[in-house]
C-alpha cells in the first residue's frame, strides 16, 4: 500500500480525539489523534508529517483432507471456517531531521470463534465476543546519516521473490548503505529467540550481510546469514523443550531476476543452508542443517496479449528450506506469508530443517487470463514429488482462482485446489486453520476459500 506523507492539521486532528473510545479499533485510533493533538501544541509540529493507513483482509474457507490424516485431536475429515485481519498503521516524519517512526498494530487477526466462547473465562466487558489481545505489527526508527541509512525495531522482511523469507517480522537493527543509485550493501543483526533469561539455548540471533544491484533490466543480490554458536549438542525435547535449533548455521541465498527477451521472463535464485551443530539425537537424522541443505527456482514467463503465461520449478535436496510464503502458483502448497496466513495452505514444501536425504521436486504450468483490465482467471496444473530416501511417490496438483479488483482499495479473489493422493507426504496446516494434519496416502486433499482485502 503506498501512502502519501501530509503535514498536520491541528485543527482537524483536535476534532477526532473527543469521540467515544468504543471498540479496541476507535481506540487505536484515537491514541494517534491524541499523539497528534498534543504535538500539535509544539511549534515543532510544523515540521512533523504524519501517514495514516488501514488493511483489512477476510476470508472464508472449507477444506477437505485424508480420513486417515485428521487433525490431532479431530472428527472429521473436513473443516469450514472464517477469519479476518485488522491492521492500523501510522508513520511519522520530522522534516528537519529526516528520521522517521514507522508503526503498525494488529487490533484483531484470528479465526471467528463465535459467541460460544467453549467457557473460557476472561476479563472482558463483552462477553459475547472474543478474540486476539491488540498486538504490534510494525515498530522502528529510521535514521539517516548522509546516504546511510538506519532502522532499529521490529521491521517487515521478504527475500528472494520470498523464496527465503516472505512477509515475515523480524526484531532487527538493520544498516543500508548505497554505493550508487542500483547497488546498495545491507547489514544487520536479527533476535529471533529469547524467552529466558540467563539460558543461552532459548537465543536464536544471527547476523546478515548482502548485496543488491541492478544491471540494465536485470537485478541480482546475494545474502549471507550466520547464526551465533549458542549451544551444541541434542535438542531433546524433554531436556531443552525451548531450545532454539539453529546455531552456527550458514546460509547463502541469491537471485537472478529479468528479461531473455523483450518477449521472455526469468527469474532464479536459490537458498543454501550449512554448518549447523545442533543434533536431533537420530542417528543420520542432520536435521537442523548438520550438513548442506539445498534448495532452488527457476521461473520463466511471457505476455501474449490477454494471456500471462508462466513455468515455474522449484525443488528441494536433503531438507532444504522453502519460505512457506513463496508462491508455488498452488493455493495449496506453500503460498502462507508469515504475517498474512492462508486456510488453503495445506502443505509446506521445504519444511523439514535439512532432514537427510528427502528430496522434493514441483513443476508447475501457469496461464491467466486477463478478461478485463480488473477481473482476471489463473488456472494452474503440474506434479509434486516427494521422496524421503526410503520411499517416493508423485501427486498432481491442480488450481483454479477468480480475482476482481473492484478499485484501488478493495480486491476479491476465490480459489480452489487440489493435490492428488501421496503416500509419503505429510500436510502441516498453520496457525489459522490448524496443524498436526497427518497424512494424506489414501485421499485427495481439497481446499477453497473467499478472500477479501482493503487497503488505503
Amino acid at each position: 500500500m503506498a501512502l502519501k506523507w501530509t503535514k498536520n492539521a491541528p485543527g482537524a486532528l483536535n476534532s477526532s480525539a473527543d469521540q467515544p473510545q468504543i471498540s479496541k479499533l476507535t481506540k487505536a485510533i484515537g491514541v494517534a489523534t491524541v499523539f497528534g493533538a498534543m504535538t500539535a501544541l509544539s511549534p515543532a509540529a510544523q515540521a512533523l508529517k504524519t501517514d495514516f493507513g488501514m488493511e483489512y483482509r477476510a476470508t472464508a474457507f472449507a477444506n477437505q483432507i485424508d480420513e486417515d490424516g485428521q487433525a490431532n485431536g479431530g472428527t472429521s475429515d473436513s473443516d469450514t471456517g472464517f477469519g479476518h485481519l485488522i491492521r492500523i498503521k501510522g508513520n511519522f516524519l520530522d522534516e528537519d531531521t529526516g528520521i522517521s517512526v514507522f508503526t503498525s498494530v494488529e487490533v484483531a487477526g484470528d479465526r471467528w470463534v463465535g459467541d460460544n466462547n467453549g467457557g473460557a473465562v476472561n476479563p472482558s466487558f463483552n462477553s459475547t465476543s472474543r478474540g486476539d489481545n491488540v498486538r504490534l505489527d510494525l515498530g522502528y526508527v529510521q535514521i539517516p546519516v548522509g546516504h546511510t541509512v538506519f532502522r532499529v525495531g521490529r521491521q517487515a522482511t521478504s527475500y528472494n521473490n520470498c523464496f527465503l523469507v516472505c512477509d515475515d517480522r523480524r526484531d532487527r537493527i538493520l544498516v543500508v548503505q548505497p554505493f550508487s543509485k542500483t547497488t546498495s550493501v545491507v547489514a544487520g543483526y536479527d533476535r529471533r529467540s529469547d524467552a529466558t533469561g540467563y539460558r543461552n539455548q532459548d537465543n536464536g540471533d544471527m547476523s546478515l550481510l548482502g548485496l543488491t544491484t541492478k544491471i540494465s533490466d536485470w537485478s541480482a543480490g546475494i545474502l549471507w546469514v550466520q547464526w551465533y554458536n549458542n549451544y551444541e549438542g541434542a535438542r531433546n525435547p524433554l531436556v531443552n523443550p525451548d531450545a532454539y535449533p539453529l546455531s552456527n548455521v550458514s546460509l547463502f541465498s541469491g537471485y537472478l531476476d529479468g528479461s531473455l527477451t523483450e518477449a521472455l521472463d526469468m527469474a532464479v535464485g536459490f537458498n543454501l543452508f550449512t554448518n549447523g551443530n545442533v543434533e536431533t539425537g537420530a542417528p543420520n537424522d542432520d536435521r537442523f542443517f548438520q550438513e548442506d541443505a539445498p534448495s532452488a527456482y527457476l521461473r520463466l514467463g511471457t505476455n501474449l496479449g490477454m494471456v500471462d503465461l508462466g513455468v515455474q520449478y522449484a525443488a528441494t535436496r536433503d531438507g532444504g528450506l522453502i519460505s512457506p510464503g513463496f508462491d508455488t502458483w498452488s493455493s495449496l502448497i506453500n503460498s502462507n506469508p508469515e504475517a498474512t496466513q492462508s486456510a488453503s495452505s495445506l502443505y509446506r514444501m521445504g519444511g523439514t530443517l535439512g532432514l537427510k536425504d528427502f528430496d522434493e521436486d514441483l513443476l508447475m504450468a501457469r496461464a491467466k487470463f486477463n478478461l478485463t483490465p480488473k477481473f482476471s482467471i489463473t488456472g494452474a496444473v503440474g506434479q509434486l514429488s516427494i521422496d524421503n530416501g526410503t520411499n517416493d511417490d508423485d501427486s498432481m496438483v491442480y488450481d483454479l482462482q477468480f480475482a476482481y479488483q473492484a478499485n484501488k482499495a478493495l480486491r476479491t479473489w476465490l480459489s480452489v485446489g487440489m493435490i492428488e493422493e501421496n503416500e509419503v507426504g505429510t500436510l502441516s496446516g498453520n496457525d489459522l486453520v490448524g496443524g498436526g494434519l497427518g497424512t494424506f496416502a489414501n485421499d485427495d486433499v481439497k481446499a477453497a476459500s473467499l478472500n477479501m482485502t482493503v487497503n488505503f
